[in-house]
């Protein structure tokens, strides 16, 4: 039986709030101590005491901290996803709040795939989007689009552009094809297969050496796919984030480069025609797809940039035949030349 005593909660002078909590998830998103400082607007030093705070108040380190990463603790792991939910939650609850004046603020967390040419604006959309809802900050990532998709899983971003496919993306996540672009090869004007109208990645793979997009980008697992389709291994010999620095690479004789159809007609404009090579694979495609947890963010801010990518895109009008979309384009490209 209890005794006579108050046993009320004590509560300390550093009780976690939700400033703290930003904190601790801005620090576990960015691994590094001074980059969070900076993105949260505070000096390192004032940073370090609020997280030490925390830790205090909890009853265990989040972080091991050494002079070249920060990486979670076992509690760190346990604690973040319910701190990440809570500061989600705070933010939502007072977005729709302000909504109810006719104000959508808040914060959209975009990760995108390298502007450029290609079928989709991106640059205009993102320029619409923050003419029409001035109050959203608006925070655009450019990583891989393997990164990407597990920042989305994780809630680290809202919404995405991705060069991936539907097979390729796990489930739990809304994915609309936006576009559907033909995969080209770029070689030097020394390459043996320079003015050859078309080729198989076989051919290719016998006699060149292949300058990529990095791992974990859109490009390189569409590339990875059509050699797997072909049964096929190449070499390797060069790593890039921007297709266009491949293309351009290759018509220097460095190697060949396997990019979208547009990034490889820009590389090419003063350079002559047998430079670009068709693919003979008809699924040799380059998507632009738009992803997003689903169900889809309670986010007033992420809520109207769904909306206004569907009215830009319907979903029902995406594509759905690879090969037809794939020769679309190519009539269209002969079209206009």
């Amino acid at each position: 039986m209890l005794s006579n005593v108050d046993v009320s909660t004590q509560r300390s002078e550093n009780q976690m709030d939700l400033r703290q909590l930003q904190f601790a998830v801005t620090v576990e998103e960015e691994h590094n101590f001074t980059r969070a400082a900076a993105r949260c607007h505070i000096a390192q030093s004032g940073l370090s005491h609020q997280i030490a705070q925390l830790e205090r108040e909890i009853g265990a380190p989040l972080f091991h901290r050494t002079s070249r990463s920060v990486r979670l603790t076992q509690a760190g792991h346990v604690f973040l996803p319910y701190a990440r939910r809570l500061v989600r939650d705070a933010e939502e609850a007072l977005a729709a709040v302000a909504a109810l004046r006719g104000v959508v603020p808040g914060q959209l967390r975009i990760g995108a795939i390298p502007f450029g040419p290609g079928p989709v604006d991106l640059l205009g959309l993102l320029q619409d989007f923050r003419e029409g809802y001035p109050a959203v900050e608006v925070v655009v990532s450019d990583e891989g689009s393997l990164t990407t998709i597990a920042a989305i899983a994780a809630g680290h971003v809202d919404a995405a552009f991705v060069g991936l496919l539907r097979h390729q993306v796990p489930d739990g996540l809304y994915h609309q094809v936006l576009a559907l672009e033909p995969l080209v090869a770029v070689v030097g004007p020394h390459h043996p297969l320079h003015g050859v109208p078309a080729a198989d990645i076989r051919t290719l793979a016998d006699c060149s050496r292949f300058l990529e997009s990095h791992p974990d980008s859109g490009l390189r697992a569409q590339v990875d796919a059509l050699c797997a389709r072909a049964r096929i291994r190449r070499q390797v010999v060069c790593e890039m984030r921007n297709p266009a620095d491949l293309a351009a690479l290759a018509l220097r004789g460095l190697g060949v480069a396997i990019v979208p159809l547009r990034v490889a007609q820009a590389a090419t404009s003063a350079a002559p025609e047998p430079s670009v090579l068709r693919l003979a694979d008809p699924q040799a495609v380059q998507p632009v797809a738009f992803v997003h947890r689903d169900p889809g963010p309670a986010n007033p801010a992420v809520q109207a940039f769904i909306r206004l990518v569907h009215s830009r895109w319907p979903p029902a009008s995406q594509p759905t035949q690879l090969t037809a979309a794939r020769h679309d384009l190519y009539g269209s490209e002969r079209a206009h030349a």
